[in-house]
């Protein structure tokens, strides 16, 4: 009896060290934002002398807070600011002000140079990849060149309830809920209708930068959220699902870089789907959602919401993985994202935080 014993003793012994060296596994790294600057949004910090003024420019992050836009930099330069009493249209490259019945909008380059005028009644829509502009009555709208002239333009007999652009091009949703995309040309290069809802009407729509996916909202009574990539000379449906809660606002629906995952603003919160594998989850968000960022670097994905004054910003790891978030209060804010940097505006700053993984 003793023997056995003696003996079990060191084979619980040698069963412990081996348990613990096949079980073990390295520590997730964690996501931690490191403080770099706050700066006063309201007051410019270049003079037109400063040295690379020029290059600062051309690397310049555009910014809306309340009825204020600008450019700054990484360093924590105030670029430019314009104040407007209406409405602005802004991008890296161009921002323009206008009114609901201007005949001619000029738009200028970031240092404020005229940059062209656009010789239409209108409202201007500007993105990273190019300039639009959506004409009187809803239905129609306008591809713009860098000088603001138009390039081509559609138009449809339903009203234009959502519309985003990609590098490839454009894609437009309808009141009837006819989904209709276009090369950078002008040539529609993709049409369907979701259908599956009583009331078929578009509200948040999104083109993969490659042009092949389209992922959208459809419907009342019966919304659901959908993915469809081109195949051959027709448009197959990949993904679908109904939505718990409804909503009649217009949504917001975006594409990570890699195609590889979509996010869109829902009722029940931020929804995600793994495009490859059809595998969805929802995260849930209080208020509804303004804008989704996505790190070049490490692919982490920023989301801020509103709710009210009170503005969070959500932070999610590829596929799913929630890793962190804080909130604030404010009457206006905004987030951009470069290169291992968060950028968080908040009425009259913005501060700067580093993205670490320790």
């Amino acid at each position: 009896m003793k023997k056995k014993r003696n003996l079990l003793i060191p084979l619980c012994i040698t069963f412990s060290i081996v348990y613990i060296i096949l079980a073990a596994r390295p520590l997730k790294k964690e996501l931690q934002f490191s403080p770099q600057w706050t700066i006063d949004a309201t007051k410019v910090t270049v003079t037109k002398d400063s040295q690379n003024l020029k290059e600062k420019f051309s690397d310049a992050i555009p910014f809306k807070l309340g009825q204020t836009l600008g450019y700054f930099t990484t360093d924590g330069d105030i670029l430019n600011i314009v104040t407007y009493p209406y409405k602005a249209a802004l991008s890296r490259h161009a921002y323009t002000l206008y009114g609901t019945s201007d005949k001619k909008i000029p738009f200028y380059t970031p240092d404020g140079t005229k940059a062209g005028e656009i010789v239409q009644t209108g409202f201007p829509f500007f993105t990273e990849e190019g300039q639009y502009l959506f004409l009187p009555g809803g239905s129609a709208f306008a591809k713009l060149s860098e000088e603001g002239n138009i390039e081509w333009t559609y138009e449809n007999y339903a009203p234009i309830t959502a519309f985003a652009s990609s590098h490839s091009g454009c894609v437009a949703g309808y009141s009837d809920g006819t989904i209709i995309s276009f090369t950078g040309k002008g040539s529609i290069d993709q049409t369907f209708k979701p259908s599956g809802s009583d009331f078929p009407v578009i509200l948040g729509t999104a083109l993969s930068p490659s042009g092949n996916i389209i992922a959208c909202i459809s419907g009342q009574k019966r919304q659901r959220f959908i993915i469809a990539k081109k195949a051959d000379n027709h448009t197959e449906i990949i993904h679908h699902e109904y939505l718990e809660k409804e909503t009649t606002r217009q949504k917001l629906v975006k594409f990570s870089a890699d195609e590889s995952t979509v996010y869109y603003d829902s009722a029940d919160g931020l929804g995600i789907v793994d495009c490859k594998k059809g595998k969805s989850k929802k995260i849930k968000i209080s208020g509804h959602i303004l804008s989704i960022q996505e790190s070049e670097e490490s692919r982490t994905v920023f989301v801020l919401s509103r709710d009210k004054t009170k503005y969070t910003v959500l932070v999610v790891e590829p596929f799913s993985t929630t890793a962190g978030a804080f909130s604030f209060e404010a009457q206006t804010a905004f987030i951009a994202v470069k290169g291992d940097c968060l950028f968080v505006g908040r009425d009259n700053e913005i501060a700067k935080m580093k993205i670490q993984y320790n």
